[in-house]
């Protein structure tokens, strides 16, 4: 073989790594996960799934009524229910301006539930729209990072391919190319800045929030701080809402096999958590909280991908349930 055919072979080796470590996976979804039901003609849909569906007119076989004999579903306390409730105030703020470094915490309404919360930093990275801030509060001895969602979630839902590269800190494992890219955009600022708060003051527990694709960037970030921090379930609690799926199954089963405290947040017929699809090689991880009616009903679904919970009302999904969490709204509109 000569020097020259060895060289282009080398190249091509390369390309194909290249090409496989961020592929889309090629199937595409048709009808929804979990589901029988079929769309009426004429619906406006993205991969098999309503885009503008209303939350009260869901056909009568759905199966939104079985939850309450299912066996995954478990009935969630007026108390934890107040707490998911607060951190999505917290969440929405991140989608406003909250004030400077060193200053209190300000920014719409929803802020007055986080009283003497100093800002500790804020970023905005350009290249990938990543935005948030991390804050402190010393009375409840708290540290809390945002994640803002994406201010235009229809670029997400029109996504026809959803790239996928591997994670690395798992064999095997893949996540959404996007994320992880954000991810790692972000994590040279709120890595360090949450190292040195937490090493700055013991004893306080991290608070991580995210909306939207700030979900996504909050698990990601959070088992960051579990990898490379030692931070557990005695001191890190996350909180998602409408959050996509992030990575594949055995990502799903890394995250799951951690039993760090997950709260993903579900509202009613949400089209994001369904996205990217399960047919294209995508899983949830636990545990879900599903607002199942307009009373705010919450059920705990412990099991992932749960046909009882949120997946029941698939295909029949919508945007605007996105965008308002019980009465909070997840958008530029809060501010």
């Amino acid at each position: 073989m000569t020097l020259k055919f060895l060289v282009l072979k080398a190249i091509a080796v390369l390309v194909a790594v290249q090409l496989v470590n961020a592929a889309p996976l090629e199937r595409r979804a048709t009808t929804g996960e979990h589901s029988t039901q079929t769309l009426p003609a004429g619906t406006p849909q993205q991969h098999g799934l309503a885009t503008n569906w209303t939350v009260t007119g869901y056909p009568s076989t759905v199966a939104v009524s079985r939850l309450s004999s299912s066996n995954n579903g478990v009935a969630v306390t007026s108390a934890v229910v107040s707490t998911l409730q607060d951190f999505a105030r917290l969440a929405s703020t991140a989608y406003c301006s909250v004030g400077s470094a060193g200053g209190q915490l300000t920014c719409n309404s929803y802020c007055r539930n986080f009283p003497n919360t100093i800002v500790v930093k804020t970023f905005s990275i350009s290249a990938t729209a990543t935005i948030g801030f991390i804050a402190r509060n010393d009375g409840k001895k708290a540290i809390y990072v945002a994640y803002r969602g994406s201010t235009n979630i229809n670029n997400f839902i029109h996504d026809s391919h959803f790239f996928h590269s591997k994670y690395p800190p798992v064999p095997g494992a893949n996540v959404h190319t996007g994320f992880l890219e954000s991810f790692q955009d972000a994590r040279s600022i709120v890595y360090p800045t949450v190292v040195e708060q937490m090493n700055n003051h013991p004893g306080y527990t991290l608070y991580m929030v995210g909306h939207s694709l700030g979900g996504a960037l909050t698990v990601l970030q959070a088992l960051d701080f579990y990898q490379n921090a030692g931070y557990t379930s005695k001191n890190m609690v996350i909180y998602t809402y409408g959050e996509p799926r992030v990575g594949d199954p055995t990502f799903s089963t890394y995250v799951d096999s951690l039993k760090l405290p997950f709260y993903r947040t579900v509202n009613r017929n949400d089209i994001v958590p369904h996205l990217p699809p399960e047919s294209f090689g995508y899983k949830h991880h636990a545990s879900e909280y599903w607002i199942e009616d307009s009373a705010g009903t919450v059920v705990n679904c412990v099991i992932d991908e749960d046909s009882t919970c949120s997946n029941s009302v698939v295909p029949f999904t919508s945007i605007a349930a996105h965008r308002l969490y019980w009465n909070v709204h997840m958008s530029i509109s809060a501010c």
